[in-house]
């Protein structure tokens, strides 16, 4: 059996869409990583979308659980400040509505759960 890693991962819903990255412009997907020793999966998730996207977390409410194939992700919903723009290991930010992007099946199927919760 397969460890699964602890990932945190960032909703940012904005009136543009769902904030997702890519590092290649090919499939997009949430902000978010692994949770380094000793941090929670949140920490993991503000960590991260800090890293990736220059956003600051003012708010972080969870949301649910997700056991996808490699990672067990605790998602988040953030409010945040500051202005989105790729960092780290990300090229590329973008926006997604519903079908403009191609997003990873993960993805895909987090952002299902999110409406069906947000209804």
């Amino acid at each position: 059996m397969v460890k699964k890693r602890r990932r945190g991962t960032a909703i940012v819903d904005t009136p543009e869409g769902i904030l997702v990255v890519s590092r290649d412009n090919r499939t997009f997907y949430l902000p978010g990583g692994g949770a380094e020793t000793g941090e929670s999966r949140r920490e993991a998730a503000i960590r991260e979308l800090k890293e990736e996207t220059s956003l600051l977390a003012v708010d972080c409410c969870f949301l649910f659980e997700y056991d996808s194939f490699l990672n067990s992700h605790k998602v988040f919903l953030m409010e945040t400040a500051g202005a989105a723009k790729p960092g780290n290991e990300i090229k590329y930010l973008a926006y997604f509505n519903g079908s403009n992007l191609k997003v990873s099946n993960t993805t895909w199927e987090i952002l299902d759960l999110y409406h069906l919760e947000r209804k």
